[in-house]
């Protein structure tokens, strides 16, 4: 299938309950059965190679589209949703023995449903269990997520890591009116969209703000090179600890590599709460000294010691843009 081909949903749905899949280069009806499901197939009349898909509920998933840790992400059409192009991500079966993921990951719908509609942040659609997969659904953003264009551009330019900032930001800030920390900030959850804003993608560690500030959790949640120190203590967090977050997220577009360069959680974990941390003003001197003023104090290890608002940072923030 070419990439800009969105296959219809009401025929996908018609052919499926006919146990049918037509190759999107010929239209030749081919029987589901003879076909290894999100797989790729050859067609046995045009020899095309297509993505076979397979149904979620009532979400058709027709090509892949990226992955993580927990799962993969995979572009689909629902009758339900006509003329919107659409991304499910299914938990990976190694995972689903783990209750905490599969908590994560059915977060999502039912946390994002609380925000009113804003344009820096994609809301889950659906979530749920169905044909052996756990899964949520959310609209597909056309873009490049933030880990990709640091992995292709090495190191973004100061105007343009301010301006992914201050998008943040504002996604945080409508959050948290809402009454809840977003608490997985890392470049995996940004997606920079066609717009150039940056969306904020992923609710599965969304907490109210009374919870995160008394957290009852077994276990730390999150990429240990952006969450903060508190969390590995198992203090309460504010939105002191998302400014951290987002500090380090910022860093690392800045410089091209995390803050910490551990490669065990254990042994950053130290680093995170070492008395011994390596001087701030060392790790920023690679960037202007406005903006590393700004970035130290969001990355302070003591909540004390950051920025107490999102706004405190944004108008920081803008005015170096401006």
């Amino acid at each position: 299938m070419s990439k800009d081909k969105v296959p219809s949903a009401k025929r996908m749905e018609k052919l499926w309950s006919a146990g049918q899949f037509a190759c999107p280069e010929c239209g030749f009806q081919i029987g589901l059965d003879t076909l290894e499901l999100m797989r790729f197939n050859e067609c046995p009349k045009c020899k095309a190679i297509f993505y076979a898909p397979q149904r979620v509920k009532d979400f058709y998933l027709f090509a892949p589209a990226g992955g993580g840790g927990m799962g993969s992400v995979y572009k689909a059409v629902s009758p339900r949703f006509p003329d919107r192009l659409l991304a499910v991500k299914l938990l990976a079966r190694e995972e689903q023995g783990n209750p905490g993921n599969i908590h994560a990951l059915l977060n999502e719908a039912q946390v994002s449903g609380k925000f009113a509609a804003c344009e820096f942040l994609a809301g889950c659609l659906d979530a749920g269990y169905d044909n052996g997969e756990y899964f949520t659904a959310m609209d597909y953003i056309e873009g490049e997520r933030l880990d990709k264009r640091i992995e292709r551009l090495v190191r973004l330019p100061e105007p343009e890591v301010i301006a992914i900032a201050l998008h943040v930001l504002a996604a945080e800030q409508h959050i948290y009116r809402h009454g809840f920390l977003f608490r997985d900030l890392k470049p995996e959850n940004i997606i920079i969209n066609e717009k150039g804003y940056a969306i904020l993608i992923d609710f599965g560690l969304c907490i109210s703000r009374e919870h995160a500030l008394n957290p009852d959790e077994d276990y730390v949640s999150g990429s240990a090179y952006y969450l903060p120190p508190e969390r590995l203590t198992g203090q309460g967090e504010d939105a002191r600890s998302e400014i951290y977050s987002l500090g380090m997220v910022m860093y690392h577009a800045l410089t091209g590599k995390t803050y910490f360069d551990a490669s065990e959680i254990d042994a950053l974990a130290k680093r995170h709460l070492s008395k011994l941390r390596v001087s701030t003003e060392a790790k920023l001197e690679e960037i202007s000294p406005p903006l590393a003023a700004i970035l130290g104090s969001m990355i302070a290890q003591e909540p004390e010691s950051r920025p107490g608002s999102f706004e405190e940072v944004f108008v920081a923030l803008k005015a170096l843009l401006d």
